[in-house]
């Protein structure tokens, strides 16, 4: 694990800004019909769409299957590892502790949006974000693993743009996603912690075997 300040500060940054944010507009609702009102296009929409979707798992799982190609296990254990604590941790507190934590949709005025389809957006169950919870987890593991600075900072932005476009897309609040992020990175941090704890313990497991290829990480 190496240094991963070009990861960090801007992620920190991210979630300063949005705390500003959410203050200076006057609260959770004020500030999503700001932000909405301000940049939502239907390019934008688009665009957004799309990127949400780093959050899901295929992305995840992509990379896994890289990397157990490439027998780089000290990614594949934390990634594993990042994976299942977040499903497990992010359904506890939707479901459970935060339960029913209604979404954007469900208390804003419909037609002061300028989204005109919004029937296949949930209503219930937002905080925190999901999706920013994945991605900071996937993100964070593998900035935790480059000391490249410019990887390091365009893992960053990957990541927030990720949780930017669950507010775009009108499926959480600012606060949902300032939750996914700063959980997403302790869990990405509790996984290496746990997979370089194992590998004192397991050295002949965790050494890097030969491969084809190399990745960036």
């Amino acid at each position: 694990m190496r240094n991963s300040k070009y990861f960090l500060i801007p992620t920190f940054l991210f979630i300063l800004v949005c705390g500003i944010f959410l203050w200076v507009s006057g609260g959770k609702e004020l500030a999503q019909l700001s932000f909405h009102r301000a940049l939502y296009t239907d390019t934008g929409h688009l665009l957004m769409s799309m990127i949400t979707t780093w959050g899901e798992g295929l992305l995840f799982s992509l990379f896994i299957i890289a990397f157990v190609f490439d027998r780089r296990w000290k990614m594949v254990f934390p990634l594993l590892t990042g994976a299942a604590l977040s499903a497990l941790l992010v359904a506890l507190l939707k479901r459970v502790v935060f339960a029913p934590s209604p979404r954007p949709l469900s208390v804003l005025d419909k037609g002061a949006l300028l989204m005109t389809d919004v029937s296949d957006i949930p209503l219930q169950f937002a905080f925190p974000s999901g999706h920013t919870t994945t991605a900071f987890v996937l993100f964070t593991i593998l900035a935790l693993f480059t000391s490249r600075k410019v990887i390091q900072l365009t893992l960053s932005i990957c990541a927030i743009m990720v949780a930017l476009s669950r507010v775009y897309l009108m499926a959480h609040w600012f606060t949902d996603i300032m939750a996914g992020t700063v959980l997403g990175v302790a869990i990405a941090f509790i996984s290496v912690w746990l997979w370089k704890g194992y590998k004192q313990k397991n050295p002949p497991l965790s050494a890097r075997a030969d491969s084809k290829f190399r990745l960036p990480f």
